[in-house]
């Protein structure tokens, strides 16, 4: 298995529907795995939690759609999925329920710390594989 297979197959381990995400690029895995490298700076959780503790509805939607869509491109479905939660429990009750949206927040926060695990992973094969081409 060559080292880009071995990438995907880290995410793949980690519950990532990669070949859908990989369809979605036209088979180019590279462009996907960079596309995927630039989660955890999307994941901007940081701004999601100002805007809801500022109650900030334009804010909080944005990033939260956001993070979504991006989530879902790259098949990263248990983010997807935890922001798809919030966006309807917002929708529904605006900031009435700040401890339920909370509580989505830290399952994406959970699944981001899961998924850049297997990031440090795939960093780890991508730093292997310079070393060996630097020293032929």
């Amino acid at each position: 298995m060559d080292d880009m297979q071995s990438c995907l197959e880290i995410l793949r381990e980690n519950d990532v529907d990669v070949d859908t995400a990989v369809d979605r690029l036209m088979g180019h895995n590279e462009l996907y795995l960079d596309f995927v490298k630039r989660l955890p700076e999307e994941l901007n959780l940081a701004a999601i939690r100002s805007a809801l503790a500022q109650q900030d509805e334009e804010s909080f939607h944005f990033y939260l759609h956001g993070l979504k869509g991006f989530a879902g491109n790259l098949g990263i479905t248990e983010i997807a999925d935890a922001a798809q939660a919030g966006l309807i429990e917002f929708r529904a009750t605006q900031f009435r329920n700040i401890t339920k949206l909370e509580g989505l927040l830290d399952e994406i926060e959970a699944s981001g710390e899961k998924f850049s695990s297997a990031l440090g992973e795939i960093a780890e094969i991508e730093h292997a594989a310079q070393n060996d081409e630097s020293t032929m």
